[in-house]
């Protein structure tokens, strides 16, 4: 197919090579585009020499078909001629020219439109149509039902204000607690585009956030998805339709589509099949980035340069929010009135000193529990494991952590909710980092490990949250987990000038955006460079892949492991795979009810240091068909309450260091 193409058409040697990549490339990945030099089965001298050739002539009679061209070229000799002006273009290009982030993305849409456009014909046997705009009036009426609260009435409408159908490039900057999720939507929807993706930094708020928009829409009959590694396809959806769910899951397909800030990137910069199937559905799209300071500062140059390339090439509206949003240029107009920052006084910044590190701060934590609802935040699972157990059997406390798994988070923050609500008893949470971003619960005071500014503002968003007092106080307390600079390197550097600020008086809520302002600007000046251009100026697809996968996954030091939710559940589903394995259905079908399966397990998993698992005593199995290990029900390793065991509690025996 990729010699008929370079047989049959005359675009320019760029055109013609990225057209050719992409139909080389289509059935698996990206190949970096110098391999078609380097490789003589792809062009030049040895093209025509090619085994592929020998079905040249068979694959055109069906390409006849098609009624594209009115006379198709089969000549092997015109191929050689233009497949060493190709190899020529290379080697020239190569040393005196450079490939630019544009020619990045309209190499990527040809891969991308033709793997979707073979996909979808594939599966559905018709090619794509349109799909209707999306309604507003659910969403409308769904915000009329809140009971009025004038900061938020006054954000929402000075917001869908500043609409402007002829700009594609936004951001909204503002303060926690002002509903941005609804509004951003609101917003979104006025472009009438034919779809929104929806990304968020966590899995545990993409099911909040999802939960929320499926309550909209219930009624509106429009696609909705929740789009993440451990997502499951509900088994109500019936065979024959379950690979038409799963592709339309899987690549963006829906009318809302919900899914991480991950998945996004390896969207823009991913050089795979499945990346690039969701590439394709950036067009006629509104993209909502929330919580954009979670875009690591080391790609963020690349990632805003794209979306601007994306929003140029394809009519991509992107929408970036957050209460510290970082510097994405003046392309990005801003939709809020950032006045609304200097009208806050919820909160107060205020350094705790400590005569007696753990002691002192421990004794400051009881005295506000004991009449406060009460938010503690560090830096490290293992303090945040300590802290949980020292204070659990004296206040209704709570632990969130990483090394939970997401069943478990979930519950916990349900059961935050419910205390909240009910005000009995005063609820005290023990958590690391999770609490963060769209987390929405709220607390009367709180206490912070240090930690770059944005982290401190995004934890001081769940204190005093909903206004419901005068004013409240975040404590910001020096390192107590010993790797508060290991784990935050360059951002605790530039942080720290800012520390020595509030080391002297406190911040108020309204001085917020000036130094959230001037931390973001640091980075943007300090740190942020364009990680990929070199690899761009080539086209290295792989490369760039490889590059953002390091980045995106911080390397190999962690193991993903299932924590068996009860007893016997691994076995289930090792029966269901065996058994599956022996039916006689079609390939494809076994293949999407596998993959159920396997999602099922996913979703009982976290990623654990293999230090930590080095020091497990319970011996860990192995769920053969997925090769994945798995921790038995029961093991004392891990806690419902607070994860996968760093710290054990008084008369258990510690297997640890």
């Amino acid at each position: 197919s990729g010699y008929l193409f370079l047989l049959n058409n005359d675009f320019s040697e760029k055109e013609m090579l990225f057209g050719f990549l992409a139909i080389v490339s289509h059935h698996s990945r990206l190949l970096n585009l110098f391999d078609l030099r380097e490789n003589n089965r792809y062009i030049g001298q040895g093209c025509c020499e090619s085994k592929e050739l020998d079905f040249l002539e068979e694959v055109a009679e069906a390409a006849k078909k098609i009624e594209l061209y009115p006379i198709l070229e089969i000549d092997r000799s015109v191929l050689e001629g233009k497949s060493k002006r190709l190899q020529k273009y290379l080697r020239r290009v190569s040393f005196r020219e450079a490939f630019t982030y544009a020619d990045f993305v309209t190499c990527k849409s040809a891969f991308a439109t033709l793997i979707y456009s073979d996909k979808y014909e594939a599966i559905f046997g018709i090619p794509k149509e349109p799909k209707k705009t999306i309604e507003t009036k659910a969403l409308e009426s769904f915000i009329e039902a809140f009971p009025y609260h004038a900061k938020r009435d006054r954000f929402r409408r000075y917001v869908l204000k500043r609409f402007d159908p002829k700009h594609r490039l936004f951001r909204l900057t503002a303060p926690t607690g002002y509903g941005k999720t609804l509004t951003a939507l609101q917003f979104a929807l006025r472009f009438q585009k034919e779809k929104i993706i929806f990304t968020l930094p966590f899995t545990s708020i993409i099911d909040q956030t999802a939960s929320v928009i499926h309550e909209i829409f219930q009624k509106s009959g429009i696609d909705i998805f929740k789009i993440h590694h451990k997502t499951t396809i509900d088994e109500s959806v019936a065979q024959e339709r379950y690979s038409q769910v799963k592709f339309l899951m899987n690549s963006f397909s829906g009318q809302i589509n919900i899914t991480t800030l991950y998945q996004l990137v390896f969207t823009l910069f991913g050089n795979g099949n499945k990346e690039n199937v969701k590439f394709e559905q950036l067009k006629n799209s509104v993209v909502i980035v929330d919580e954009a300071q979670a875009i690591p500062y080391a790609l963020r140059k690349d990632f805003v340069c794209l979306c601007e390339l994306v929003s140029e090439q394809f009519g991509t509206v992107f929408v970036f929010m957050s209460a510290t949003m970082p510097v994405v240029g003046d392309k990005f107009h801003e939709i809020s009135d950032l006045s609304y920052f200097k009208d806050q006084n919820r909160y107060r910044l205020s350094w705790l000193e400590l005569s007696d590190k753990e002691k002192t701060l421990k004794e400051k934590i009881a005295e506000h529990a004991q009449k406060e609802h009460t938010l503690c935040v560090v830096n490290t699972i293992q303090k945040a494991q300590e802290f949980y157990l020292y204070f659990k059997d004296q206040f209704c406390c709570f632990s969130l952590n990483g090394y939970m798994t997401d069943r478990d988070k979930q519950y916990v923050i349900s059961e935050i909710t419910k205390a909240l609500k009910e005000d009995e008893k005063k609820v005290l949470l023990i958590s690391t980092q999770s609490i963060e971003a769209g987390v929405d619960l709220d607390f009367d005071v709180g206490f912070r490990e240090v930690a770059p500014i944005s982290s401190i503002i995004q934890t001081a968003g769940r204190v005093n949250r909903n206004f419901q007092k005068p004013k409240s106080t975040l404590y910001i307390f020096e390192d107590i987990s010993g790797y508060s600079d290991l784990i935050y390197r360059d951002l605790q550097l530039i942080s720290k000038a800012i520390f020595e600020i509030f080391q002297e008086c406190d911040i108020d809520e309204s001085e917020i955006l000036e130094v959230s302002e001037q931390y973001f600007h640091k980075i943007h000046r300090q740190l942020e460079t364009h990680l990929i251009e070199e690899d761009i100026e080539r086209l290295a697809f792989e490369d760039i892949n490889q590059k953002v996968e390091k980045e995106m996954d911080g390397g190999d030091f962690k193991e993903f492991v299932i924590i068996e939710p009860y007893e016997g559940f691994v076995k289930e589903i090792e029966l269901q795979m065996y058994a599956l394995e022996n039916e006689t259905i079609d390939k494809f079908a076994k293949k999407d009810r596998f993959e159920a399966l396997a999602k099922k397990v996913m979703r009982e998993g976290v990623n654990i240091s293999k230090k930590d698992i080095e020091r497990f005593s319970t011996q860990m199995n192995i769920i053969t068909m997925l090769v994945i290990p798995y921790l038995p029900y029961g093991a004392p390793e891990y806690s419902k309450f607070y994860g996968i065991k760093k710290v054990y509690e008084d008369g258990e025996e510690s297997i640890f260091d």
